[in-house]
Order: structure tokens, then sequence, then C-alpha cells
């Protein structure tokens, strides 16, 4: 995606939504693979643009694909917005039907009728009629609670269908069959009951594929030629007779062998195999951990001795000039590319190419052509040996604790607790506090041996210098006297979260790193602004600015967006938080960006994916300070 998001001056002409192409059946796969084309969302945390107003849905990452499935409406006249009915009509009536069922309770178990979402994503519109105004959308897969009577009307053939947490869909992208294909091999539902929505896998290499479809393996030895590349064999090693390689069968013997980089198992020996292989994780900051193999790097360099027989060719003919390498084949550790470039080599069976540090979110695993792939909740298929498995942060902040004035993070990991001395000239050292761990503390501090120590509800001390500290602030005047709020200390690097005046919550942030280099600087903008959409998880991707690649995120989790592409988000590919880490948004940890997630307004009714703020439902205040 362009880093800059364009507001939309108008809605463009709908759009039908096209069945979505499945590869061949595989074992172990549900027995195909939905092809989509790129993730959706919006070039995330850029600093320095203009204010977004509310849109739609996210912006497309990257050039939007044929056959991606559009939130747009099906194509036809009558389908457009048209003019509000005459007051009394049945159009009418089914208009003004109530937000949400009467006696509908979300929060108890429901076993009444579900209605099962076909696009990737179905949006549900505040009447049955389609227009620029929309509450949210299902993701394709997605279940919600439904009135399963239909309104027939002619712009949605199918019937609206009135959804008992409030909105219409219409019929031609939702469906009561759940058992339909479209919804049953739809997008696996985010698991709300995990740190992380779903698992997401860090790409180690430049150039590693992301295919529309399921590769054969000639494929893959074209696309990946660095799979050409044969292990060397071990010193002593029998060779083995000609009789026993004719029966290993030719050609096509030759290209399984030099498939397979690490063995020469059935497909489900080598998928176990690769998911232990995956599991490994890096160090605490994600990406820049990542593990080093020597498989990875006869993965990544294919050079061939040549024989004497190509010696002698080379004496008697003019040696041709070699064509220049793909960017991706280069030896440069930060290519000069562009997320446009990494598309330039799409074409029916290739979406693109990853530079390292890319990361995709997992959808299914499975096994093919003796490899480990993941389904990426994009629609787009990856090798699974060219990644590992991202372990979550496990930072989490607490409750506001009850008489505690102020709460400090430990943010050294030499910090200890102190007892002071009975004339109060000296400290004791009691023991050692854990990086990142919360200290409830009183307003009482003093000054001893030139260094400033704050006292813990619990007695001891600590130094202040080894804490960031942050304290409840007063309440806006724009909130009501119980109304949710929230509150982003950039100089504290914190969180608190308010009912009125009273503190609920608070925790550690990373906000947008500053630099004196405008290019670099992604400081993140002071201000008050109200939620304006939240969603579960959505795609975030820019190009890099000064000679950085580019980066794309896939299904970032837990995502409010306040203002423009900014944004209080989950960030799992680091633990830096209390440290300016981000592109202008509001890094936190997973668990706690799904508290803040489950705080604020609006409120996500049960089985949609992302929810728009209203006039009648007006998101909740965030106020970003220094």
């Amino acid at each position: 995606m362009k880093p800059e998001i364009q507001k939309r001056a108008k809605r463009p002409a709908p759009r039908g939504v096209e069945p979505r192409r499945w590869a061949a059946p595989i074992a172990g796969f549900v027995g195909a693979v939905l092809v989509a084309g790129a993730g959706l969302g919006y070039a995330g945390c850029r600093s320095g643009e203009a204010p977004l107003e509310r849109t739609d849905e996210p912006e497309p990452s990257g050039a939007t694909s044929a056959t991606a499935e559009s939130v747009e409406p099906a194509g036809g006249e009558d389908e457009l917005e048209k003019p509000a009915p005459p007051a009394g009509s049945s159009e009418a009536v089914a208009a003004a039907a109530p937000a949400r069922e009467p006696g509908f309770d979300p929060d108890a178990p429901y076993d009444g009728p579900l209605l099962g979402a076909m696009a990737l994503q179905t949006p549900v519109y505040p009447e049955p009629r389609f227009s620029d105004e929309r509450l949210g959308y299902i993701r394709q897969g997605g279940k919600v609670p439904v009135d399963p009577k239909p309104i027939k009307k002619p712009n949605c053939k199918q019937g609206w269908y009135r959804l008992l947490e409030g909105g219409f869909v219409c019929g031609k992208y939702s469906t009561l069959d759940l058992e339909n294909p479209r919804v049953k091999l739809g997008i696996r539902a985010p698991d709300l009951s995990a740190i992380l929505p779903y698992q997401y896998a860090y790409n180690r290499f430049h150039g590693t594929p992301l295919y529309k479809t399921l590769p054969t393996r000639e494929d893959m030895l074209r696309y990946e030629p660095y799979l050409a590349e044969k292990k060397p064999a071990d010193k002593g090693a029998k060779e083995e007779p000609a009789t026993k390689k004719a029966e290993g069968g030719g050609d096509e013997a030759a290209k399984k062998s030099a498939l397979d980089t690490s063995s020469t198992k059935p497909a489900s020996d080598a998928a176990r195999e690769g998911r232990r292989s995956a599991k490994r994780v890096p160090g605490d900051e994600g990406a820049g951990g990542a593990p080093s193999t020597r498989d990875d790097a006869r993965a990544e360099q294919a050079a061939a001795a040549p024989s004497p027989d190509d010696a002698q060719a080379a004496e008697a003919e003019p040696a041709e000039p070699e064509a220049p390498k793909a960017w991706w084949q280069s030896d440069e550790k930060k290519p000069a590319v562009s997320l446009a470039d990494l598309e330039k080599d799409a074409d029916g069976n290739l979406s693109k190419r990853m530079v390292k540090g890319f990361f995709v979110a997992i959808d299914k695993s499975f096994g093919w052509n003796d490899r480990l792939w993941y389904r990426t909740t994009g629609g787009l298929v990856a090798p699974a040996d060219r990644m590992y498995i991202n372990k979550a942060p496990e930072s989490k902040g607490i409750d506001w604790p009850e008489g505690a004035k102020r709460v400090g993070f430990v943010l050294s990991d030499k910090a200890r607790k102190y007892t002071l001395s009975s004339d109060g000239k000296t400290l004791k050292d009691v023991g050692k506090l854990e990086l990142r761990a919360a200290v409830p503390l009183t307003d009482e501090e003093r000054e001893i041996g030139g260094a400033k120590y704050l006292r813990a509800v619990e007695g001891y001390w600590v130094k202040s210098q080894q804490c960031a500290v942050t304290e409840a602030g007063p309440k806006p005047d724009e909130v009501g006297e119980h109304e949710r709020w929230v509150d982003v200390d950039l100089s504290s690097k914190t969180i608190v979260l308010f009912e009125g005046t009273r503190p609920v919550y608070t925790a550690l942030v990373s906000p947008g790193k500053r630099s004196k280099e405008k290019k670099k600087n992604h400081a993140t903008p002071t201000g008050s602004w109200r939620i304006r959409e939240k969603h579960i998880a959505v795609t975030m991707d820019g190009d890099g600015a000064s000679g950085d690649l580019p980066y794309s995120i896939e299904d970032v989790p837990f995502v409010a967006y306040y203002k423009g592409s900014y944004a209080l988000h989950g960030a799992f590919w680091h633990s830096n938080f209390g440290r300016e880490m981000s592109h202008g948004c509001v890094n936190l940890s997973p668990r706690d960006a799904r508290v803040v997630f489950d705080f604020v307004e609006p409120r996500l009714p049960k089985g949609w994916h992302a929810v728009w703020a209203t006039k009648a439902k007006p998101g909740s205040l965030v106020v970003v300070h220094d």
C-alpha cells in the first residue's frame, strides 16, 4: 500500500462478488486452498499524514486483485442508494427497525439462527439499503445471530437479513446455510480466548514468495531457484549404483531430491518436522532474534562450480553478459525496494515477494510436496520453511491499585527495593524488582545521595530514574461523569483507562519514534480524538524512509483507530514497551491491547470483525499528550 491514505470523495461504482478460485485437493487441508487477492488494511501508523475522515473499510494493501472479494455492493442501478421511502410505507417501517432486537442479551448464551458471511468483508448497513454508511463488517466465515426471515427489496434480490445486535446484511453476501463452502472454508475465526487472535509467522529471507495457488514442483523450482541446490554429499559416502539411480525415476526423481533440502520423508513426516522447526522462536525483540542454520544459508546461496567441459566452452566462445540479479538474489541486506517492487514478478501463480521482516497471519497449516505451508488470513500460500512462528510478549499492565496515587513501571533490569533507615538518610537493599513490573506508589518521594526515590504502597522505596511513572490526570470537560476515556502520556509512555474521574487500568506503551531527521520522524501526534473504528485485526504496511525496508504486518491485532491511520493496537513483534518503537501509532502488548479494545466504545457485536462509531454511539475519547 502507498504510505498515504486518500480520503474518498465518492464511493466507486458497485462491484459484484466473484467466486474465489480453488486449488486442487490435498491431504490435511480440508481438501482445498482458498485463493484471494492481497489482504486488506491501512498503511499503518504513518506520521505526517493529513487527517483521515471516516471511511467505510480499510484501504486495500497494495494493488487490488481481481479475485479479491469486495465489500462493495453488487452491481446494478437498482442497488444504488435511493431517496428515503415515504413515511408509513413498508420500506420505512423496515428501515426504522430497532438497532438491537428487544430482549436480546449479547452476553447470554445463544443457540438460535446464525447468518454466515460469504464475502471477504461482508458489510453491515444501518438500514436495508446500500449506502455510504456502514456499522461494520463480518469476515468471511464469520457467523452472527440473525432474524431468519428476509426482508425482500429490489436492491437485494436475495433479501436483507436483520442482525439481532443491529444492522442489516444483504443475502448476496451472506447465507443461512452454514454448510455453504464459502462460509465453511472461509477464514478461521479469530481465537479471542488466546493472547493473539491468530498465529503469526516471521519471514526470514528476502524474496520469499506468496503464492496465489499451490505451486507444483516445477513452479517451486522456477520461483524459488535456491531449492535446486543439492545438499553436499557426506565425506566417505559410497556412490549409488547406476541401476539404483535409474530406478529412482530419472528427472522427476532429481527434482524431488532437489526440493527436499532437509529430508526425503513423505509429506506427512515433512510437515510434522516442519512444525517442530517452525516453533523455534526468537528473543523478546521478535524480528531481531531469528534463528540461523546452515540449511538456511544454503537456501540463499546457489553456487555450483563449473565442470571442465564448461571451462573449455567458455574459452572457445565469448561469454554472454550475466543477467542482472533480482533484488532478492543480491547480497544487500537492505535492497532498495518498495512495496510496489514486490509485486513486479506477479503472475497467475505468484502474488508477490516479501522482504525479510514481513509477518503473515496463519489461517491454516498443511503439507504439500514434502514441505510445510501456511495459508494466510489474506488467502495466500507461503512456504513455512522460510519462516518461523513468532512468540507473543507476556508484558501486561494492571488494574489501578486501591490507594495508589501513581503507578511505576520498572524499566531497568537492575532495579531494587529499598527500606529507609530510621534517620531517613540511608537505604537498605531488600530485593530485586522484575523488569516491567508495576509498582503501586504513594505521592511520597525523597532525595537521598543525589537520587530521587519513590515510596511504594507496600512501604519500600524505588529509584525514580529506573521507573516510568504515571498518575491519574484530570477528566476532560467533554467527558461524562461515568464515561469511558483513554489518557496516553508520551513522556512516561503509559496509558490509563478511565471511567469519568476514576482510573481503571494502566500499562506501558510504545509510541512513535522521534527523530530530528524529518523523513525518519514518526512522532505520535498530540491532541484529542474519539475512536472512529475498531478491528479485531487489520493489515498494516508501508514503504520505509531513508533507506529503510518496506514493512508489512498482516492482521495486526486489536486495532482502534482514532485519527487517520493512527491507532491504539497490539504489537507482538517486540517487547520494548516503555520505549519509542512505532511508526506513529500507540503500541501495546497484545494482552493490554485486548483490554483497551474491549474497554473503549463502540462495542464490537458478537461475530463481527469490525465496528464503526456512529452519532448515536460515539467512540471513546482518546487524549494524547506529552
